[in-house]
């Protein structure tokens, strides 16, 4: 029974950190869509300025109308240069790819944690899927898309709102259906 006990403790330290890992990958896509969606409006705002100034020029020829759209014209080609160098909707679906994959690894400790709760597996089988799904996870973290500062913070206040975000094993609980919370009844 103590073997059980350990190997559950492990596994569900493992389950929250994938949890915490996941939220950080969503968050960080959902900065990055943002920031994509902002400049692409940004943009398109600009644009139409630059070619309001440019029709208002030819008519008109004001120098203050020549400056200003001088000015969007290069507002327009910062933010081209800006998508040019980095592309905001490819990185965005990395990390989405990443929360997903996340996502797969969570379910996949969570079934381990059923199984531990009703020793449906001996033990040194339950290890054997936990290592299989511990290589796939290292793997995945060392190749997981990259994440800020923001991300984690964003995570941290997503998490703390559903009071979801420390590591005790009340917090972890939550994360885990009723059934297989807390500790094997002897």
């Amino acid at each position: 029974m103590e073997q059980y006990q350990v190997l559950l403790d492990v596994v569900r330290q493992q389950y929250a950190s994938v949890v915490w890992t996941h939220k950080i990958q969503e968050k960080q896509a959902d900065i990055y869509f943002k920031r994509y969606n902002c400049l692409e409006t940004v943009n398109i705002i600009f644009a139409s300025a630059t070619s309001c100034g440019i029709v208002s020029t030819i008519f008109f020829g004001e120098l203050c109308a020549k400056i200003i759209t001088m000015f969007l014209s290069f507002v327009t080609l910062a933010i081209t240069a800006y998508y040019k160098s980095f592309d905001l909707k490819s990185i965005g679906y990395g990390n989405k790819v990443s929360a997903n994959e996340f996502l797969v690894i969570r379910n996949r400790l969570l079934r381990i944690i059923a199984d531990i709760h009703i020793h449906r597996k001996s033990c040194e089988e339950i290890e054997e899927d936990f290592s299989r799904v511990m290589e796939t996870l290292d793997n995945l973290y060392a190749h997981a898309a990259q994440t800020t500062d923001d991300a984690v913070k964003m995570a941290m206040k997503g998490l703390k709102e559903r009071e979801e975000y420390t590591y005790s094993n009340e917090e972890i609980d939550r994360f885990l259906p009723s059934q297989l919370r807390g500790r094997i009844d002897s």
